[in-house]
């Protein structure tokens, strides 16, 4: 009878696995890759120096085990592979898009030069800008426009401006001046 051998390290160089837990503070994942479960691994972020992002994986997120030498303690995850438990969000191959837990959608719709941002129901917008914000183009409001300050139209003042030719009674003012 030949002797049992050991498989060779570089089949545990690339395994597939689903995240089982998350530690945000230490930005590390536990995976499991069919009986094993790993120790803490960093997982793979798409900018991770001057540029940095944020969107820590989810427990049942499907990515792979990237094993320098086949050695799971010097792992990293890269996530990101679709499952029947997590689906992609759009299968429309000119859209670009980011569904977050809540239900709320940043899409990109390149062959309709569309941009749409849909906050879920309570959900709210702050835009943050020292050197001011420009629009160019139409604004349509669906709804109440609040300003803290002036607002000003074709150089007249809603706080500021006045009206001539003011009488008492039924009468009516002229236009702002």
């Amino acid at each position: 009878m030949p002797p049992v051998m050991a498989a060779p390290p570089q089949r545990n160089m690339l395994r597939l696995g689903t995240v089982a837990e998350v530690d945000h503070a230490a930005a590390r994942c536990r995976v499991a890759s069919g009986s094993i479960v790993t120790d803490w691994l960093p997982w793979i972020a798409a900018h991770a120096a001057d540029t940095a992002s944020w969107s820590p994986p989810a427990p049942g997120e499907q990515g792979l085990l990237l094993c320098p030498d086949g050695d799971l303690t010097g792992a990293a995850f890269l996530r990101g592979l679709y499952s029947d438990a997590n689906s992609p969000p759009s299968t429309d191959g000119h859209i670009h898009m980011l569904r977050f837990p809540d239900g709320t959608v940043l899409q990109y719709d390149h062959s309709a030069h569309a941009l749409r941002v849909e906050l879920t129901a309570g959900g709210s917008l702050r835009v943050i800008a020292a050197g001011g914000v420009t629009i160019d183009g139409d604004v349509q409001i669906n709804g109440t426009l609040r300003a803290s300050g002036d607002c000003v139209a074709s150089g007249i003042s809603l706080a500021g401006h006045t009206h001539g030719g003011v009488q008492a009674g039924s009468s009516q003012t002229g236009g702002p001046a």
